[in-house]
Parts: structure tokens; C-alpha cells; sequence
């Protein structure tokens, strides 16, 4: 006599913990991994952005006797420059026309997006102030000033940079510690603005690879990368404190020592602020 005996072939419970175990360290190590991709294509993208948006400024100038855009167009125009921009406009309306999306002043690693509005072209405020008005921009970038020579009042020239590889156009900011909401950054500039060592807070340092979790810490401000944009079109990830050496011999201004560097090598007009290293 014959007596069949079906088997079932399951897992025991030491078998299940073995694999839940496996299945926990591979996440630990991998969901990092991720991570850092995730972020490098947000960095790939704030990078593209720029680019495109420092082709719209070299379009612009182009377009303009091979003058640059203002920060705000807030005075009459120069002498023999047929600006056309009403005195309210600011750097991002005037580059607009020359691309298709505001998104592009919006960077993917920006967590903290605010939204910049202009009057539009007959004076009248952006309502309601969103994306949906064409007068209204991201505010992930900022346009430096520190070369022009008479501070927000006078536009440069692109014969005026004896250095545009090393100068830079656009940074990458943030609204910072007082919501300040500034389109622009320079050596001269108030705290809102200013890119000196004690001034980190309004801009945007270490936005990817960030050393310390928190932003604001001043230890660690600035020793993480971010993407700038130069006068020539080329765009770079480079660490804060690289954008300070430099790149000419030491120049006097007024009373004090000052040396060229990415941030400014022209230095008619307006007195830093700034210590040079």
C-alpha cells in the first residue's frame, strides 16, 4: 500500500530575516547612491538653465551696440543706447523675449523658490502675481553687477571685460535669512546682495554639495559648489572661495588695496565693500 504525501516547499522564518536583512543593507547603500544622482542631474540642469539664460544676455547685448543688460533699468538710457525698456523693467524682463519658458530662471535644487514681479510694459502691476503673468520670474539666479562702472546706474560694455572667462554674469542665490528680494549681487552692494565672505546669506554658495545640512551655518557657507556663469558663455560648478582668487595684479582703489577676481577686475566707480584676499 502506497500512500502519497504532498511536500510544500516554503521559506522558514530564519531564511525570510536572512533576505530582509540583505534586502536592508542594499537599500542603505544604494538609496544614497540615488540620492546623489538625483542631485547631480538637478546640478546638470541649474547649470543648463544659465547657459541658456547667459545666451539670451549675449542676444540681448547683440541687439544693444554690444551693451549689457542693467540689474533694473531705473534711470534714463545712456547716452547713445537705444535701451527701449521702460525705467521698471529688471535684467529678466528685458532677456525674456529671447527665450521661451520662465522656468528657465528656476533651478531644480532650489527649495526655496521665490517669485519675482516686474510691472508690465504700461506700468501696471503683474495680478495676480504667479508664473501665469510674463512679468514674473523664479528667482534661483542673479545677475552680477560688480564690473559695471557706475554701480545699477551706467550698463557695461562687452569691450570693457579684459577678462571675460574669468568674470562673472550669473550666480545662483536665494531669497536668504530676510526674504530679501534682489535681482542682482555686486562687491559694492548692501548685505541684501553682497558677495564679501560675511555676506553669504542672500546667495546661493553651496547649493550642491553642500558640506554642513544647514545653509546658513557661516562655518561651512560657501565650501560646497554652485554653478556660475561667465561674460564668454561658459558656464562652471565651482567652489566659493575659487571665485576669489586672483586673476590680476593688486590696483588701488581710492585708499585701498584691491585684486581682480571672478567677481569683479573692473574697478571705475562705485568703492567695494569687500576685503580681497
Amino acid at each position: 500500500m502506497f500512500i502519497n504525501r504532498s511536500r510544500c516547499n516554503a521559506f522558514t522564518l530564519i531564511e525570510l530575516l536572512v533576505v530582509i536583512a540583505i534586502i536592508a543593507i542594499l537599500a542603505a547603500i544604494l538609496f544614497p547612491v540615488f540620492a546623489q544622482a538625483r542631485e547631480k542631474a538637478r546640478a546638470i540642469s541649474c547649470m543648463s538653465n544659465a547657459r541658456q539664460l547667459s545666451i539670451a544676455i549675449e542676444m540681448f547685448a547683440q541687439d544693444h551696440d554690444e551693451y549689457y543688460p542693467k540689474a533694473m533699468f531705473n534711470d534714463q538710457a545712456d547716452a547713445g543706447v537705444p535701451w527701449g525698456n521702460p525705467w521698471w523693467f529688471g535684467w529678466e524682463q528685458v532677456i525674456s523675449p529671447y527665450i521661451k519658458d520662465n522656468m528657465l530662471f528656476h533651478c531644480p535644487s532650489d527649495s526655496q523658490t521665490y517669485i519675482r514681479c516686474y510691472n508690465d510694459a504700461s506700468g501696471n502691476p503683474p495680478n495676480p502675481a504667479n508664473l501665469s503673468s510674463p512679468s514674473c520670474f523664479p528667482g534661483s539666479y542673479r545677475y552680477n553687477i560688480s564690473n559695471q562702472p557706475n554701480g545699477p546706474w551706467t550698463a557695461l560694455t562687452m569691450a570693457a571685460l579684459d577678462q571675460p572667462t574669468d568674470a562673472i554674469l550669473i550666480a545662483e542665490s536665494s531669497n536668504g535669512l530676510d526674504g530679501a528680494d534682489w535681482n542682482q549681487l555686486a562687491t559694492w552692494e548692501d548685505p541684501h546682495a553682497r558677495v564679501c565672505h560675511n555676506d553669504t546669506i542672500n546667495t546661493a554658495f553651496d547649493r550642491h554639495g553642500q558640506v554642513s545640512g544647514d545653509p546658513n551655518n557661516p562655518a561651512t557657507n560657501g565650501a560646497g559648489l554652485s554653478n556660475y556663469v561667465f561674460a564668454d558663455g561658459h558656464a562652471k560648478a565651482e567652489p566659493w572661495g575659487t571665485t576669489w582668487n586672483p586673476i590680476g595684479p593688486a590696483q588701488q582703489q581710492g585708499s585701498a588695496t584691491v585684486y581682480p577676481t571672478m567677481w569683479r577686475q573692473n574697478f571705475s566707480g562705485w568703492q567695494d565693500q569687500c576685503t580681497y584676499p
